[in-house]
Parts: structure tokens; C-alpha cells; sequence
């Protein structure tokens, strides 16, 4: 089963760990003079020597300047006493946080592994702000601001002689170099009360969100609010240089659970608002906001059902999937491009959720900091420490390293590419974990030696086919979106459709093969004309090699049916050859008629590319004549002879559709009501399929002479099916519907 790799790295000097000596992937430092418990580890030297030579830090040195392993104990008393309220990754490299008394505390990580090489440990802002406490903060080259929870006053300090902007992502000065302006002012809010004011800031850097929650379920003193202002729970704050003030604010119909700027836009804003009913029914209100003209604006509401209460949540990179995490366990994820709702029930209770960079998959955490991986179509993965022998596992256990008892408060993806740094020897990605009360650590998770990738979803789709996970990788593609994606599906169509072809063909792996090209052939929602343009010839050349593939084991009915979706002359001509070889008589003068059709109204153009009946019928393009009558409706194919099947599928046709949707709920998510997509919105013509459904319905009239006769009255059988007709009816499946 596809699993991902991955080592912790503890940067913390104190024995609060239990580190068993066949355990590798768990690194933490050690003082000098550490006192060893020779029955816990044995071989602690042996282990010792092993980290040493892969250049991992074992025991810190306390060498001026740096003096790491001081740096290292003050940041653990600094981390014992407050809280870090921001995270800020300057590069692959420099990782900044912001604790809550205002001192800013910037670690230099190594370019080849987790460790630490550097720590700087900046105070020039403590005891400078409004309160000693910080609630949260916002640093950038340019400015940092920072609210509190006791009064609704922000600080806003401006940097007047910082250094230019290509040098100040390289230098880690103090900030009291930068010579800070510090500056307070009044934001609209409730007075007299403590609440977790929370930052957003814009892409452009020119507006800052400022969002609270007022809970219901505590006591507070009377006060009037006698205006809108004092009412407000968001408020933008505009900033231009050393110059901030209030630009807008408003209050949301719902509490806010989170809000944010939108980091394709910066104009836009999103909220998260649960509404809890009076019968204890739940209600997410997913909300998009518009800052046009010094005024916030309601652009969408979308209404998600819920079970439980909303714990954590987290929005996709692309900003077309939420995610929320419930109090029981459940992982709900809403995908704005399919307007679908999905559900799942995660390994272990959500406490953090935490989108990778590439928007491929995202990390669940509980608060015992225990770590499971999803994908993005909601197939757990499995995780694993390094280690001699594989052994993943469903999530990772991190607690059960330490002595005492753990609570992970946050966690963070590193947003740069592991091929950004210098020095970077291997491929890795980073999570940054903060513990309350301490330590703080680095995950890092191992890459593909050879292929480079980060956690791609091409990349993730190919260890699902390694290890024959063809559904997950299915779902992974289905997820996917052409329109933005195109260059990554049809990679993972290809890579998917390959495999399949070069394996034997079966009912399950038939299946596999139609909802993987029916991503692009009948997509929900559709796709552009300019993506239909731009891989209609390449996909085209999957479908002739599945259309083949299906002529190989005798599956005329599914091969005449593909051969109608591609409408290529030379197809049918093979139908008519293999069939008249398989005694075929009815099948491959119906298919030879077609031929002809085709050759006779120029639809097999002379270069040999396919023309894609789909993009036809969206072009709805005058040339064609076959675009006059459409059939809009499903049928299937209930009714097919014995003679027009494969010996397996007679014994599997009345179970397939229990198993296919038995195992689609596998992998899916659970309490999905969403499903792969078909080809039963294509338009077809009547015309394209009649001569094939008379075909049907006369063999199975006539079908032992057609089958066993003697071939010279095979024109007679012909002129006596023509001139005769039927009466009876036959349910026709076009390529794609299972």
C-alpha cells in the first residue's frame, strides 16, 4: 500500500523523550554528560555513531558566536511561558516565530536534514506594545502589527530604515537596527472584553483583516451596543507606509469560525460561520466577501449540513476545496468546482488541518499529536518514521515518545519548494509542529530520488499504480480539475490507462478503464473548448488502444459503442473483420455500413486524427449532419444476447453494478453521495446507434442461423432482416455507462 516516509526532528535538549534504538527516523538532541539507562538502549553508542555519520547533530556545541546549545535551552524556558501566536517561513531555510511577549525567535535549519545550525532570539519589541500580551501578530520586511485581547487597539510598528527588499530576505538583523515607528490605533469592537482578535493580511500587503468570536456559552457584563460599529466582528484596516487606519467594517450573520484574505485575490475574503440551530441542528455558511470601494460586500453564501460542531478547518491552496474537521471524528470537505459535499471518518479526532503547498493531499493532526494523510480525494494514506523494515501505518504516533503527556497546538507546511535552497541535498518537505509548552520540532518528509516530484498528484498517482491501488488513483484524477490542471490530468490519465492495457482485461479493470477516460469524456461539471481542443488528439489515442484492447477479448458491444464515440472510419472497419472472423454476420455488415457512412460524409479526416463527437456536440457545429436529433436519454444494456458477450461476463453482468458500487464506496469517502462520472450526458444520435440496435434485435430473433448457418445465405439473412424489421426492443449502453 502507498505510504509516504518521513523523520522528526525534536529540537529540544531536555529527557523528556523514550527513543527505542531500532528507531532512526525520531531525532532529538542530547546535553553532554546525558545520563543513559543501558536497559532502555542498549546500544545508544552504537546509535550515536550511526546519526554522527550521516552528519545529524547528536549533541549541540556551545561555540561562540553561535552558542547553540544556550540558544536552544532559552528557547525552551521562552516557549515554557508563552505562547507562539504567528509562524513565518522567510525561505526553505529561516523559519521565524512570533511568541506572545512579542520576542521573535528565528531558527536556521540545515540544508541537508532537520537540524538546527543557528538561532537568533530578538527582544526589541518586548514591553514596547499596548499590553504585554500579544494575541496575534503579522511580520513582514516592512511593518509588524499586532493585537491584543483586552482591549480592541492594534500596534502598528513601520520600519524606516530597513534595508532594501532583494537584501532584507538575506540579512537577520535586529529590529531595532530597522529603527521601528511604532504607532497604536482604536478598531471597532465591543469594549470591555477579551476576545481573540485574529489577522489576515492580502497578497498585495495593503489591507489586514481583523476577525473575532464572540461565544455564546460565556457570561459576560451588560453593556448597550448602541451602534453598527461597536457590533462589528470584522474590520479591514488599510495600510499604506508608516500610515493605518480603519477602512471598513461588519458584522457576519453567523459567528465567525475563520476568516481570511484570499490569496489568489486581494480583494477577496473569505469566512467560515457555523449556525447552531435550536433543535442542536449545524449548519457551516461558507461566505465570500468583496472589498469594492471602502465597503465590504456579500459576493456567496454556501449552506453546508453538519452532524457535529465544527473544530478545525483549512481551504486548499486553490481555493476550491474546504475542508472542515468535526467533533466526532469526521473529515467534510466541500469542492467548490464540482459542488459536491464529501465525508469521511478520519483515524483520529481533528484538532489541526493543514493543506500541502501543491493542494495534493493535507495533514489531519489530533492534539495528542497523533498525524494522518489524505489525499486530496479523501484516501487515507499510510505514514511511516524511517526505519529498517517498512511498517506504515494508518497515523503516526508522535506521543509515544515522550515521558509526559504532549498537546500539539500547531502545525505548518514549509509553502517553498525543497529545490529552492542552495545547499539542499536531498528532497524533502518540512511541517513545522509547536507543542504547548514546548518543544517545537521539524517533520520532514522523504521525496522521490529520481522522479523529483512534491507530493504531486502525478506523483502520487504513480505509487498508487505501483502498488495496485487503481481505484485511489482513480479518485485521485476524478477530484482533479482539467480546466486548471490539464497538463497534470492527462498525465495521470496516461499513467492510469497504460497500466491497465498492459494487463489482462476483466470486468473490474473494465470499469477502471471508463471512469478514468470518462474524466475527460463526460466530466462534471464540463470542461472549456479550449481544453477539448488542446487533448481531445492525445486522449483519442488512449481510447483507439482501449478500443482495441477490447476487440482482443470479443467485447464487440463496448467496442462498437467506443468506436461511435471516436467516429473513426478505421475502427469499424476492424469490427467488420473480426466480427465476419468470429461469425459475426449481423455485426459486421452493420459495422462495414458505417465504415461507409463515415468515408461518405468526410467525417475521417485524411491525416488520421479522431473527431471527438463531445466537443461536436458542445461546438453544436453546422457541418456535420449527425447533429440534428440527440439523445438525451440513459439506456442500458439489459437485454444483450448471449452471443454479443464474453464467457466472463455472462456470470458477472448481474453482479457488477453491486460490486462496482461496493467497491466506489471503498474508495470514496464514506457517506459520499457523489460518484464517478459518466457518459450518459453525451448527445448521441439516433442515427449513429440504430443500425446497431437493429442488429441486436434481429440476431436475437434470428440468431442461430446468423451464428451457425451456412455463410452463403448470410446476404439472404441481410435483405430478410432489412425488409422485415422487429418488433421487439433492446436497451443499448454507449461507452462509459457501467
Amino acid at each position: 500500500m502507498a505510504s509516504c516516509m518521513c523523520e522528526l526532528h525534536i529540537w529540544s535538549l531536555k529527557n523528556h523523550f523514550v527513543i527505542p534504538d531500532d528507531v532512526i527516523g525520531f531525532h532529538c538532541y542530547h546535553d553532554k554528560g546525558e545520563l543513559v539507562n543501558r536497559q532502555e538502549q542498549p546500544y545508544n553508542e552504537e546509535k550515536q555513531q550511526f546519526v554522527e555519520g550521516r552528519d545529524i547533530i547528536w549533541t549541540p556545541r556551545n561555540k561562540r558566536p553561535e552558542r547553540l546549545r544556550d540558544c536552544i535551552k532559552e528557547v525552551e524556558e521562552l516557549f515554557a511561558q508563552f505562547t507562539c501566536v504567528h509562524i513565518r517561513w522567510r525561505n526553505r531555510q529561516v523559519l521565524q516565530l512570533l511568541l506572545s511577549n512579542a520576542c521573535i525567535v528565528t531558527f536556521v535549519i540545515s540544508g541537508h536534514c532537520g537540524d538546527i545550525e543557528r538561532i537568533y532570539i530578538d527582544k526589541s519589541l518586548v514591553g514596547k506594545l499596548s499590553c504585554e500580551t500579544v494575541c496575534d501578530a503579522y511580520l513582514t520586511d516592512q511593518f509588524f502589527i499586532a493585537s491584543h485581547c483586552h482591549m480592541s487597539r492594534v500596534d502598528y510598528a513601520y520600519f524606516t530604515k530597513r534595508p532594501p527588499l532583494n537584501e532584507a530576505a538575506k540579512r537577520l538583523d535586529k529590529l531595532s537596527s530597522w529603527e521601528p515607528k511604532l504607532i497604536q490605533i482604536d478598531i471597532p469592537g465591543p469594549k470591555g472584553r477579551r476576545l481573540e482578535r485574529c489577522f489576515s493580511m492580502n497578497t498585495s500587503q495593503d489591507m489586514m483583516l481583523v476577525w473575532w468570536s464572540v461565544g455564546s456559552g460565556e457570561a459576560w457584563p451588560w453593556s448597550p451596543m448602541s451602534n453598527d460599529k461597536e457590533r462589528a466582528n470584522i474590520t479591514i484596516l488599510s495600510i499604506n507606509g508608516p500610515m493605518i487606519d480603519v477602512m471598513a467594517y461588519a458584522k457576519t450573520q453567523c459567528d465567525p469560525v475563520h476568516a481570511q484574505f484570499s490569496s489568489l485575490q486581494p480583494h477577496r475574503i473569505f469566512t467560515l460561520e457555523q449556525d447552531i440551530g435550536g433543535h442542536g441542528e449545524v449548519k457551516a455558511r461558507s461566505c465570500t466577501y468583496e472589498v469594492i470601494k471602502g465597503q465590504i460586500q456579500t459576493v456567496s453564501v454556501v449552506n453546508i449540513p453538519l452532524k457535529s460542531t465544527i473544530v478545525c478547518q483549512a481551504r486548499s491552496p486553490h481555493e476550491d476545496k474546504l475542508l472542515l474537521g468535526l467533533s466526532d471524528a469526521t473529515i467534510v470537505m466541500y469542492d467548490e468546482h464540482r459542488k459536491l459535499t464529501l465525508f469521511t471518518r478520519a483515524a483520529v479526532p481533528p484538532a489541526s488541518i493543514s493543506w500541502h503547498p501543491n493542494a495534493s493531499m493535507f495533514l489531519v493532526a489530533s492534539a495528542r499529536a497523533d498525524i494522518q494523510l489524505f489525499d486530496r480525494a479523501l484516501s487515507p494514506m499510510r505514514i511511516q518514521l524511517v526505519s529498517e523494515e517498512p511498517s506504515p501505518d494508518k497515523f503516526l504516533r508522535v506521543s509515544k515518545f515522550f515521558r509526559t503527556s504532549v498537546t500539539l497546538r500547531q502545525i505548518e507546511w514549509c509553502p517553498f519548494s525543497p529545490h529552492s535552497s542552495e545547499f539542499m541535498t536531498t528532497s524533502m518537505d518540512a511541517v513545522f509542529l509547536s507543542f504547548s509548552r514546548g518543544p517545537v520540532g521539524l517533520l520532514q518528509f522523504h521525496l522521490g530520488v529520481r522522479s523529483r516530484e512534491r507530493f504531486s498528484a502525478l506523483e502520487m498517482v504513480k505509487e498508487y499504480v505501483k502498488y495496485k491501488q487503481i481505484d485511489e488513483a482513480v479518485s485521485l484524477l476524478t477530484s482533479m480539475n482539467w480546466d486548471n490542471e490539464g497538463q497534470s490530468c492527462y498525465a495521470c490519465l496516461s499513467v492510469i490507462v497504460n497500466y491497465l492495457l498492459r494487463i489482462p482485461l476483466n470486468a473490474e479493470r473494465e470499469a477502471q478503464l471508463e471512469a478514468a477516460l470518462a474524466t475527460f469524456y463526460a466530466p462534471k461539471p464540463g470542461i472549456s473548448e479550449a481544453t477539448i481542443l488542446e487533448y481531445r488528439d492525445p486522449i483519442s489515442q488512449l481510447a483507439r488502444r482501449f478500443f482495441h484492447h477490447l476487440l482482443r477479448y470479443v467485447r464487440f458491444d463496448k467496442a462498437f459503442l467506443l468506436a461511435v464515440d471516436i467516429g473513426a472510419r478505421d475502427l469499424f472497419m476492424d469490427i467488420h473483420y473480426m466480427a465476419a472472423d468470429k461469425g459475426e454476420a449481423a455485426l459486421a455488415e452493420v459495422s462495414k455500413r458505417k465504415a461507409e457512412q463515415i468515408e461518405s460524409e468526410g467525417l475521417d479526416t485524411l491525416d488520421g486524427f479522431d473527431i471527438d463527437p463531445y466537443l461536436l456536440a458542445t461546438r453544436h457545429s453546422s457541418i456535420n449532419n449527425m447533429q440534428r436529433n440527440c439523445d438525451e436519454n440513459e439506456r442500458y444494456l439489459d437485454e444483450l444476447p448471449s452471443s454479443r458477450q464474453h464467457p466472463w461476463q455472462q456470470e458477472y453482468y448481474s453482479k457488477s453494478r453491486e460490486r462496482l458500487s461496493g467497491r466506489r464506496e471503498r474508495t470514496e469517502p464514506q457517506f459520499a453521495d457523489g460518484s464517478y462520472p459518466d457518459l450518459g450526458d453525451m448527445r448521441l444520435h439516433d442515427d449513429l446507434i440504430t443500425d446497431y440496435t437493429a442488429a441486436l434485435m434481429d440476431s436475437s430473433n434470428n440468431g442461430p442461423r446468423a451464428l451457425n448457418g451456412d455463410p452463403n445465405d448470410d446476404e439472404e439473412e441481410t435483405e430478410r432482416q432489412d425488409e422485415g424489421g422487429g418488433s421487439g426492443k433492446v436497451k443499448v449502453i454507449h461507452f462509459g455507462i457501467v
